[in-house]
């Protein structure tokens, strides 16, 4: 049966090819095949699209802001300070709060200082640690009350003699750390001379 469809398609070959199909014949096609999808729906699927797109940009990008400004927190006064914190020190009082921001670094800086004995002397050092915890840890806590006290100034006085004690403390410790290397010094000194 097959062969003889294919011999008449090849007899009648010139009588297929005279006629060209009519131009209205696409105009008809395409509005069949957009009356299945509607441009409403196009439309809509296009939105959602977007705003997938949108809702994932969004989220990566704030993302990237949370942890790229996320505060570090390794023991020193000031640092894991939240922006709640921050901003509510600020509109309490602002020379406050750079009395707090200045006060913390000096801290962090005389840590730095006093962390340079803990080989040499351990014993020393832990006990010199164990002071500062102790008011690091009053600080801490007076930290966290700000934000419901509502003597706000008050609390930020109190945090900022904290921040004084933790100060002097540290002085001290330090003048401790140097009168025992002068006295280590001094005896390594007569101790040369009589040799």
């Amino acid at each position: 049966m097959n062969s003889r469809l294919e011999k008449f398609v090849r007899n009648h070959r010139a009588e297929f090819d005279s006629d060209e199909p009519d131009p209205q014949l696409w105009k008809k096609l395409e509005q069949q095949l957009h009356s299945g999808v509607s441009d409403k729906k196009l439309h809509r699927m296009m939105i959602i699209r977007w705003s997938a797109v949108a809702a994932v940009t969004i989220l990566a990008t704030l993302g990237v802001f949370y942890f790229t400004n996320k505060p570090a927190t390794n023991g020193v006064a000031g640092n894991g300070s939240n922006i709640q914190t921050n901003e509510i020190m600020n509109a309490i009082n602002p020379v406050y709060a750079k009395e707090v921001y200045h006060f913390t670094q000096l801290i962090e800086l005389k840590q730095t200082e006093l962390k340079k004995i803990a080989k040499e002397q351990p014993a020393l050092y832990n006990e010199f640690i164990g002071d500062i915890t102790t008011l690091d840890s009053s600080y801490n806590a007076l930290k966290k009350e700000l934000p419901q006290n509502p003597n706000r100034e008050q609390l930020l006085e109190a945090m900022i003699e904290n921040l004084r004690l933790q100060t002097d403390l540290l002085n001290h410790q330090l003048l401790i750390i140097k009168k025992i290397k002068q006295t280590k010094t001094i005896s390594d000194e007569k101790n040369s001379k009589s040799i």
